[in-house]
């Protein structure tokens, strides 16, 4: 079956199936490959330009809520 788009949120979501070995190619300049299937768990791996920033998701919400908190406590500038 080709991909098909899913709602989340406002987006529309691409999903695809990819076995051990495969890849998928974003913008023409990232390569997300599948490495292994371990359990539950998919390692992938990500060539990227060194300009392209990854984080995981769980990851980007902490540093968001942190910038927050330290934006309130630092004192105002003028």
């Amino acid at each position: 079956m080709p991909g098909y788009a899913a709602r989340e949120g406002s987006l529309a979501m691409l999903v695809l199936r990819r076995k051990v070995g495969e890849s998928i190619i974003l913008d023409g300049v990232i390569c997300v490959s599948v490495l292994a299937v371990e359990g539950e768990r998919v390692k992938i791996g990500i060539n990227a330009p060194p300009d392209v920033t990854i984080l995981r998701k769980e990851l980007l919400k902490i540093l968001s809520g942190e910038v927050e908190v330290q934006e309130e406590a630092a004192p105002p500038q003028e």
